[in-house]
């Protein structure tokens, strides 16, 4: 199954297409390690237009900011491209002044849409760990505790664990966006559907040992 990609800005989730282009970014570099800018995020083909018309004008691979065309000590990276069935059909590499840095960052973030919990899912707040329930069938999104020094992600059915994740940043927000993607393709086979949705989220990799089969992960 193809992996499932939430798009930065309007918040829907698409699989890779032959028909459509999708755009991806990647940051490798940060001026200020404290800005807000993702790691990594996708933008859907429709929603593609609204960030090429602030990026078409940056030029690639100077030794100048790419986006104010100044000369700076200390420049970001980031990585646009441009994909068709996850295939590259373009792309650039472009350096980012600090303050350019933060305009991308505060454009990004003024055009994020956030993630709603799915009707048909409840969450129970935990201590010792974040709970989502499907309202119909036995489905349910864990998680461990945010200071388990080890955190995990688990999806059960019918309280069998079927697939494990481990999430990166905090843990209830992944297994939020966890949900809200496995239901937009849902129903599907349920193992198969929620190791697409892991495959697709940046901030979710499988872990090397799997608890569900007691071996490493394939």
């Amino acid at each position: 199954m193809r992996p499932i990609r939430r798009c930065h800005v309007c918040g829907s989730h698409f699989r890779r297409s032959p028909d459509r282009r999708h755009g991806r970014m990647r940051v490798r570099r940060r001026v200020d390690p404290d800005a807000t800018l993702p790691e990594t995020a996708f933008v859907c083909d429709d929603c593609r237009p609204e960030v090429v018309d602030l990026t078409r004008h940056w030029e690639p691979n100077t030794e100048a900011c790419g986006f104010c065309d100044r000369a700076a000590d200390e420049t970001g990276e980031v990585a646009l491209e441009s994909v068709v069935d996850d295939r590259i059909v373009s792309q650039g590499t472009y350096r980012l002044c600090r303050g350019c840095e933060d305009v991308f960052a505060t454009f990004l973030a003024d055009v994020h849409a956030g993630v709603d919990l799915p009707a048909s899912w409840t969450h129970t707040p935990s201590a010792a760990g974040a709970v989502f329930d499907r309202d119909e069938g036995d489905l349910r999104v864990e998680t461990t505790a945010p200071t388990d020094p080890e955190p995990r992600l688990r999806l059960l059915d019918a309280s069998e664990s079927v697939l494990e994740a481990v999430p990166r940043g905090p843990p209830r927000e992944r297994a939020r966006e966890f949900v809200a993607a496995f239901e937009a393709f849902y129903p599907a086979e349920v193992a198969p559907l929620g190791a697409a949705v892991v495959d697709g989220h940046p901030g979710l990799r499988r872990p090397e040992y799997s608890s569900v089969c007691n071996c490493p992960h394939t």
